[in-house]
């Protein structure tokens, strides 16, 4: 059984809250990804960005009172379409349906503002994002080698969150 998980957005927080989960994204982004694909996870994303959304996911720790951050989120909304930059679930609790249950909560939240796509590119290299993103319905629009890096192919997806809902 899968313990029980937790989705919010960092704009529902109270400043020193939302700079204490930043933090925290902050960290796990750069164990995460390479220095170039690192997204800075600063006071101004709580700030400044109207059409930016961070959403983070925790899970309660039993031996303490606190919750334990397990996976985020960031896209951008433009109107009718939301690009997806960064889905990312904490090395630790990857492979038990966090993604899956993140990604769900993003589409409904989307679906519920009126967004009618969702876009992302993700590196065919990482096998299990891609998998992901197909198993949640997106479809793949377009491929760009060397999109990323030399050598490393860049997927463009799209969910269809009408058809889809």
């Amino acid at each position: 059984m899968s313990p029980t998980l937790s989705h919010a957005d960092i704009h529902s927080l109270k400043r020193n809250e939302a700079l204490e989960i930043l933090a925290q994204i902050s960290r796990v982004e750069k164990k995460t990804f390479p220095t170039n694909e690192a997204f800075g996870f600063g006071e101004e994303l709580w700030r400044k960005k109207p059409n930016t959304r961070v959403l983070y996911t925790t899970r309660a720790n039993e031996n303490t009172a606190r919750s334990d951050l397990v996976g985020y989120a960031v896209y951008v909304r433009q109107k009718g379409v939301a690009l997806l930059h960064k889905l990312c679930v904490i090395e630790a609790y990857r492979r038990q349906g966090v993604g899956h249950q993140l990604m769900s909560y993003i589409q409904e939240r989307l679906r519920k503002e009126g967004c009618q796509y969702i876009q992302l590119w993700v590196d065919q290299a990482r096998e299990p994002a891609w998998a992901l993103y197909r198993r949640c319905g997106f479809e793949e629009r377009e491929v760009i080698p060397d999109y990323y890096a030399p050598g490393r192919t860049g997927i463009r997806m799209v969910l269809d969150l009408a058809r889809d809902g």
